[in-house]
């Protein structure tokens, strides 16, 4: 190997290492207004994802994400072969969004691999990403992107922990396709279904908004199942944006958002271990290694109580967030411990 085929190498080993760095993204979907950046970024949210496709309207975004420390998710085709494209390469991009659920659109792997080319071509250096709506798929498209998504909205109509199992399908995927080591951001519910079409028209409208302990497990619930970020759908109310449209809801979400927040450092650097505790089904547990502490996040995935581990239950374990420690834990519920 010549000194230069030698230096290519290193660099393309060094360019990869950037790409997948471990970084936990906390994503608001759908943000298309300047303004309203500075109160997503006092809301804990570290970036934002927009169907805006103008590049005009795209780089007064990027601007204003880059002035509040946010990444950015954006369409790359109509900003590919404008004035903007140079520009681009310096906007804080968490990855190019390359489809909307190919899935359900029936798109083919050759036109996911040629959209992911184009903007791959002209920006090597920025991750790609697509998102399904379904963790298995008739396609598969888990090896396409850098970057695979699944958004899967259970409330109320279907068991909350089909998130969870959708997140956990795709990451299956993303194993048998080689692509096992890439991000995995899963897509959590925050609207309500009776503000979009219903498939079966003969039927009444169901839906409301998530509530505030199921945003928060299903966000743990993705967590465990493989997510290495999650983005929170979405920022609007029909028309209206969801903090002015719908104050209190906007408070269940931010309220987890914050909470997360502050395990970000735990979520991207902690080490994932084996449990010396063992937890029967409903029940599950994960932990994670970090700066000489052990973190514990232990689920309920019933709808019913659920009788704690004795151990977890002693002054060793020292419950962050969650309910106050009791002998069960709720249906559905989440608690973090640490030791």
């Amino acid at each position: 190997m010549t000194i230069k085929n030698l230096f290519s190498f290193l660099l393309i080993i060094c360019c990869a290492n950037v790409l997948f760095a471990r970084e936990f993204p906390l994503c608001m979907y759908s943000v298309s207004d300047v303004e309203d950046l500075s109160l997503l970024k006092k809301a804990g949210f570290t970036c934002i994802q927009s169907y805006v496709k103008e590049p005009e309207k795209l780089a007064l975004l990027a601007q204003e994400a880059a002035k509040q420390e946010l990444k950015t998710v954006f369409y790359p085709q109509q900003v590919i072969g404008s004035s903007y494209e140079k520009q681009a390469s310096s906007w804080p991009v968490l990855a190019w969004y390359i489809v909307d659920e190919p899935d359900v659109a029936k798109w083919s792997r050759p036109r996911v691999q040629e959209q992911e080319k184009k903007a791959k071509t002209v920006w090597p250096q920025h991750l790609t990403s697509l998102v399904v709506g379904r963790g298995r798929t008739l396609i598969p498209y888990y090896d396409l992107t850098d970057v695979m998504m699944v958004d899967w909205y259970p409330v109320p109509h279907l068991e909350l922990t089909s998130f969870g199992d959708n997140v956990a399908w795709t990451k299956q995927g993303m194993k048998h396709y080689g692509a096992d080591d890439h991000p995995l951001w899963g897509v959590v519910q925050a609207f309500d279904w009776k503000e979009f079409k219903q498939y079966r028209p003969d039927n009444d409208r169901i839906g409301r908004f998530p509530t505030k302990e199921e945003i928060r497990f299903m966000s743990y619930d993705g967590i465990i199942n493989g997510a290495t970020g999650l983005f929170y759908f979405h920022f609007k109310k029909k028309k209206k944006k969801l903090p002015a449209a719908q104050p209190e809801y906007w408070e269940r979400l931010t309220a987890v958002i914050k909470e997360l927040g502050k395990l970000r450092s735990v979520l991207e650097q902690g080490e994932l271990i084996g449990n010396a505790l063992e937890v029967k089904a409903p029940l599950i547990l994960q932990a994670r290694r970090y700066k000489g502490h052990t973190y514990f996040f232990l689920l309920n995935r019933s709808k019913q109580e659920q009788l704690v581990p004795a151990p977890l239950l002693t002054k060793r374990y020292k419950i962050m967030f969650g309910d106050v420690k009791a002998e069960k834990i709720a249906p559905y519920g989440v608690w973090v411990l640490k030791i």
